[in-house]
């Protein structure tokens, strides 16, 4: 299948079509300024050369969409960046990306068929602080003290000798912590003084600790799927620890309904920027669904990474809030429009490509007096014949084509290309 772009209007065909246009027509089109070309890949608009953009992918089927997120991977790895690739069960993306990227090495899963999820790997005692108190819901009620008790625990848990992992944290025995630390000083691994200060700061946080432990079991049954089991021969991996090796990484989130996964997911996200991470992140079909961080994050500008949003209607993934699909949509360079069933989003989309000044003809013909001719005996009438132009605001691409498009058909608005372009896809 070609990947490189070819126009439509020129060549023969082109110019017969030229030819034969009136220059009502040629206005209309110029104004218009809608560039056809002839079928093509999805590739040729993601060119790595043009360097990497933020893009959003909307309606069509899902082989075409699967293949966007496969080029768009392509053209970020070859711009030397790394990837992460977040989706809901999506395993023709999956099986796409092995046949792709399997042998370069640099391609990793997180699934229920590679299951090496592991939340605290690599972080350090404050970032995994951090993680647990910004990715609790409100609802959980977790206070600030919280903080000395997780610190507890983590001192405890380095003084035993043991690293920081969140199956050890979401299995610690809160009854006997206060005995364990005792246990500890009575081996003589850790000094009075030492065994104090864990046992304080424990006490300062005990308050909050049935809720952690509340939160942490929730999180736990949510990624039991995809958690890290050292037994199971994997190594442990999480989105901090794949953006410093510059991998590929495919994480699975075995459900959208699974919100603590997501929470911690957009924590590890936003962290990675803190830390100077420069990734792209590509979010295939996760809806909004009132998570209010996950909103806040894919509609927050920013220079050190690209978006791609992939979905079979982006209008109902954000539930409608215009504010967030506004923001996406203005912060977007690529955008990739093919058939909607919603005849709302169709609209929505037709609004983003804007409108133009469309001319049209009328005609009219009026009557006047009679007048002989050389060759007759009577008169005939005379006809006056007017071309009216009327100028009206039209739809540039109107919500009937956006719902009527055939399979493949695409409206493709390119900065780098500096158009909007229409299209046959062919993969």
């Amino acid at each position: 299948m070609s990947n490189e772009l070819e126009r439509a209007d020129k060549g023969l065909g082109g110019l017969f079509k030229a030819m034969t246009m009136t220059s009502t027509e040629r206005a209309n089109s110029l104004n218009r300024s809608v560039v056809e070309y002839k079928p093509c890949a999805v590739d040729a608009f993601f060119d790595s050369s043009r360097g990497v953009y933020n893009a959003l992918v909307s309606g069509g089927n899902l082989k075409l969409r699967t293949n966007a997120i496969v080029a768009q991977t392509i053209c970020t790895t070859n711009n030397g960046f790394p990837v992460v690739i977040i989706h809901e069960g999506n395993h023709l993306l999956e099986q796409e990306l092995r046949n792709e990227f399997s042998g370069c090495g640099n391609y990793k899963e997180i699934s229920t068929s590679n299951p090496c999820f592991e939340p605290f790997y690599g972080l350090s005692e404050l970032e995994i602080t951090n993680q647990i108190l910004e990715s609790a819901p409100k609802d959980y009620d977790i206070k600030y003290n919280a903080r000395y008790y997780i610190e507890g625990i983590s001192s405890y848990l380095k003084a035993s000798g043991k690293n920081l992992s969140f199956k050890l944290f979401s299995t610690c025995p809160h009854s006997l912590i206060f005995d364990k630390v005792d246990d500890l000083e009575t081996q003589g691994k850790i000094t009075d003084y030492e065994a104090q200060e864990i046992k304080s700061k424990l006490m300062m946080g005990q308050s909050e600790n049935y809720k952690l432990d509340s939160f942490l079991a929730s999180l736990r049954m949510e990624i039991s799927p995809i958690m890290y089991v050292s037994k199971r021969g994997q190594r442990p991996l999480n989105i901090i620890s794949a953006l410093k090796q510059n991998l590929i990484l495919c994480l699975d989130v075995s459900s959208v309904t699974n919100k603590l996964l997501l929470n911690t997911i957009i924590y590890q996200l936003k962290l990675a920027l803190t830390r100077g991470l420069q990734y792209q992140i590509v979010i295939d079909s996760i809806p909004i669904d009132s998570n209010e961080a996950y909103a806040a994050y894919i509609k927050a500008p920013s220079d050190k990474i690209c978006k791609t949003i992939v979905t079979e209607d982006f209008y109902s993934m954000v539930g409608g809030d215009e504010k967030v699909f506004s923001a996406v949509v203005g912060n977007t360079q690529t955008l990739i429009i093919m058939n909607h069933a919603s005849g709302h989003s169709a609209t929505k989309w037709a609004e983003v490509f804007g409108q133009y000044d469309k001319y049209e003809e009328s005609y009219s013909t009026s009557r006047g007096g009679s007048r002989r001719t050389p060759f007759s005996i009577l008169s005939s009438p005379n006809y006056n014949k007017t071309v009216n132009i009327s100028k009206n605001r039209e739809y540039i691409v109107k919500p009937e084509a956006i719902s009527r498009m055939g399979n493949g058909e695409a409206f493709i608005q390119s900065a780098a290309l500096g158009q909007l372009a229409h299209i046959f896809l062919t993969g």
